[in-house]
């Protein structure tokens, strides 16, 4: 590339570092983009951290000019500032640490997920703000049936939990239309599979914009934090496999509940299951080894196109 541009973005500006250490600081929003813009030469790539929603604003915009643009983990950024001992943690800094990355490792370009995925990403995480707000009213209505609180209260608990429920019950109906639309076959496909419902298989094709960027389950479950990692060294740290628990936390908590009625009536997951505690493992590591095979069968049945196959048998595991 002929020049590399690294943006650390706030809420309200977001500061450019260019290879040769030129400072810049614009505001965020289309005027600084547009002012942003003047400044980039032909051939030149622009990289920013993900950063809650702060970042895609300015990434839209310079996609939409066919401008070059990545969007990395902040956590490479951190851990490459890490590697060369970094000790100022500034705008400026960040913004100059992020051009050096892209100048020194292999990043890939940005291009924005469909309106629909977007779309329903925010449903999504709205009608899960409103499920926990909804368990917390349940909570404080059994406190206050417990100790005989006025009725009028009461009442007005009640009333928001059903208010509430409504919502999700039209949030949820909204989410389902908008995944039919993208793609029905897909969401048909995994909801056939024992275990995984309706909400789950909504989350994973949001998640993964329909799984068109894997190649492979290993990744998938890396990706979301599933894969086992495992920690030794020498003969004084001898640590015992876990996950990693990197990537979406509401994921794997999803995939977990799901684990529970698969490690009971979806005969592969069981027999695992069963395996697992036969051998020693407790029941919570047992559950875990499920919500993976969960998500490696669910891998499988978008890739592939077809409904899950209770009766399925792997060659591998036949031979």
């Amino acid at each position: 590339y002929t020049d590399y541009f690294g943006i650390d973005i706030s809420k309200e500006t977001f500061d450019v570092v260019n290879k040769n250490g030129k400072h810049f600081q614009f505001s965020n929003d289309i005027k600084g983009f547009a002012q942003f813009k003047r400044i980039i030469t032909q051939g030149s790539i622009c990289v920013m951290e993900v950063t809650g929603i702060y970042h895609l604003c300015l990434a839209k915009y310079l996609y939409s000019k066919n401008i070059l643009t990545a969007v990395v983990n902040p956590l490479r950024i951190k851990r490459f500032s890490q590697m060369l001992l970094r000790r100022n943690k500034t705008d400026k800094a960040d913004a100059r640490m992020i051009s050096l990355y892209a100048q020194d490792q292999k990043v890939d370009l940005w291009k924005p997920a469909p309106e629909v995925i977007e779309q329903s990403k925010d449903i999504y995480q709205t009608m899960e703000q409103y499920i926990e707000f909804k368990a917390g009213l349940k909570n404080k209505l059994d406190a206050l049936k417990s100790k005989e609180a006025a009725s009028f209260l009461i009442d007005s608990v009640t009333n928001q939990i059903e208010s509430i429920s409504k919502s999700i019950n039209t949030l949820q109906d909204q989410l389902d239309s908008l995944i039919k639309t993208y793609n029905p076959i897909m969401l048909q496909n995994i909801t056939s599979i024992v275990g995984i419902g309706q909400r789950t298989a909504s989350l994973l094709i949001i998640a993964t914009d329909g799984f068109q960027y894997f190649d492979s389950s290993k990744q998938v479950s890396s990706y979301f934090g599933l894969a086992p990692t495992e920690t030794i060294s020498g003969t004084t740290i001898n640590g015992s496999r876990q996950i990693t628990k990197m990537g979406n936390p509401l994921v794997r908590k999803k995939l977990y509940m799901c684990s529970l009625q698969a490690s009971r009536y979806n005969k592969a997951c069981a027999d695992l299951y069963q395996r697992l505690l036969a051998k020693g493992k407790p029941k919570k590591v047992a559950l875990i080894a499920v919500a993976n095979k969960l998500l490696k069968i669910v891998f499988a049945i978008a890739k592939s196109g077809l409904p899950y196959d209770r009766e399925y048998k792997s060659y591998i595991t036949s031979v």
